[in-house]
């Protein structure tokens, strides 16, 4: 044990004097940290999804998943870090490898907090929709890309701050400069404020279809500046949001009911007998119609209105069940048919524009 004790230094010594030696064991080093990268992603990693897996909730697989990148970043970080130990740099270098490491770290460390925001969010809006407290889709798309943005500038900064830069001293000194920026850029925060104001009003979402003194169709994108619509001719249109939230917008996709509104012109030859029966039947038809809706607030109205110029008019106003609009226009396809035939059963015609010209024999002239 003695003689083992004499030649494990003296054998260290003699390694210390190999040429290269400091450079070969601190490549060993960095070697090291690289295998241990590649054993804890395949064996600490593959061992941690199986059994995140298998929990009932799914954000403990997807903060795994999401902290995997990060974690083997910082093996070749430290691996660096104790190599860059070993070597007998010039003191001149000190003053770009010490920051450049700290940088690294503090990178690697944001970059983790960076992916963890859209598991820990999204697991903090499901607790949210369990408590009755849902929170619409494209807010919280809104809420996640604000949370990435100030992490991103909090990272920038303190990596800046690990080179002895001075930040705040940076924005200070723009002075006037900066104030030329912010004008600049007045348009910008007022769409930030304008799609504040439509989450928080639920004034649309994503797939609704709604109608402005701009635009009308389908929204497809609320980004942070401006939404995207698509109009019924396919073009797709990008509107401000501050524009949007400052018009009056119509949201048809809200509908509870779809409306009909039709007027029937009948010949003035049409008795008042024929005229009762016809508004009776229409009643009757509207009301027993499964597809039309006969309670609550709406309303079924089937009235002669007036005198038309060519015909006596009936007025027909109600609602049907359903909102879908290819459903609504077979409907009333087929309540125009269903109107004609009872206009027929009754013996009666539809007018149409007329005009009677009645001539006046003028007196002849005495030859």
């Amino acid at each position: 044990m003695e003689e083992l004790g004499i030649f494990v230094p003296e054998l260290l010594q003699s390694l210390d004097e190999l040429p290269f030696s400091k450079e070969l064991s601190a490549l060993g080093i960095f070697l090291t940290f690289l295998i241990l990268r590649s054993l804890f992603a395949k064996i600490i990693m593959g061992f941690i999804k199986k059994i995140t897996q298998r929990t009932k909730t799914n954000i403990d697989y997807d903060l795994a998943c999401a902290l995997e990148n990060p974690v083997k970043l910082l093996f070749v970080i430290i691996g660096l870090s104790l190599s860059v130990q070993l070597l007998d740099l010039p003191e001149s270098w000190a003053g770009f490898i010490t920051p450049t490491i700290s940088a690294l770290y503090t990178y690697c460390f944001f970059w983790a907090l960076f992916c963890t925001i859209k598991p820990i969010t999204r697991a903090l809006f499901s607790i949210g929709e369990r408590m009755g407290k849902a929170i619409n889709e494209d807010l919280q798309h809104f809420f996640i890309r604000t949370l990435e943005v100030i992490v991103l500038i909090i990272g920038a900064v303190a990596i800046l701050e690990q080179w002895n830069i001075n930040v705040s001293a940076f924005l200070g000194g723009l002075g006037l400069a900066g104030m030329a920026v912010a004008l600049a850029a007045k348009d910008t925060v007022a769409n930030l404020f304008g799609t504040l104001t439509i989450f928080t009003d639920k004034t649309f979402q994503k797939g609704d279809w709604i109608e402005t003194p701009h635009v009308e169709g389908t929204v497809e994108v609320i980004g942070l500046r401006a939404s995207k619509i698509r109009t019924f001719a396919k073009a797709l249109v990008n509107v401000p949001n501050a524009k949007l939230a400052n018009a009056p917008i119509t949201n048809w996709s809200r509908m509870t009911h779809r409306r009909i509104k039709m007027t029937l012109g009948l010949e003035y030859r049409t008795s008042a007998a024929q005229l009762e029966t016809i508004v009776e039947n229409l009643r009757s038809y509207i009301a027993n119609d499964p597809h039309v809706e006969a309670k609550g607030p709406v309303a079924q109205m089937v009235h002669l209105t007036h005198f038309g110029a060519s015909s006596i008019d009936i007025n027909l106003y109600y609602f049907t069940k359903t909102t879908n609009w290819e459903e609504w226009r077979q409907i009333q396809s087929d309540h125009i048919i269903a109107f004609k035939r009872i206009v027929e059963e009754a013996d009666a015609g539809f007018a149409f524009p007329s005009q009677s010209v009645y001539l006046e024999q003028m007196p002849q002239e005495n030859s």
